[in-house]
């Protein structure tokens, strides 16, 4: 067994994390961890899962921001709530 995130081969001894995907009895994939490589991984992905919601919610927030700055026409301060939201 060869793990998924260092490819470093998993001793019997090792602590390991096995992921397997199947439809009814069928099984589609087999993915072989060490568990400290799964733990890793799986912080990652929480990780980029909440910065791409906070990103998603900052930008929603960015663009209502920027409705009420539209009835005033007032194009300058647009323009920095905008480059603030790119930042």
């Amino acid at each position: 067994m060869i793990c998924k995130r260092c490819n470093k081969k998993i001793k019997e001894t090792d602590k390991a994390v096995l992921w397997k995907t199947f439809k009814g009895k069928k099984v589609l994939e087999e993915v072989y961890w060490h568990f400290k490589c799964f733990i890793e991984w799986r912080n990652e992905s929480l990780e980029n899962r909440a910065m791409k919601l906070y990103k998603n919610s900052m930008m929603g927030a960015l663009q209502k921001f920027n409705k009420m700055f539209n009835k005033n026409n007032n194009e300058e301060t647009k323009d920095k709530i905008l480059q603030i939201g790119v930042e």
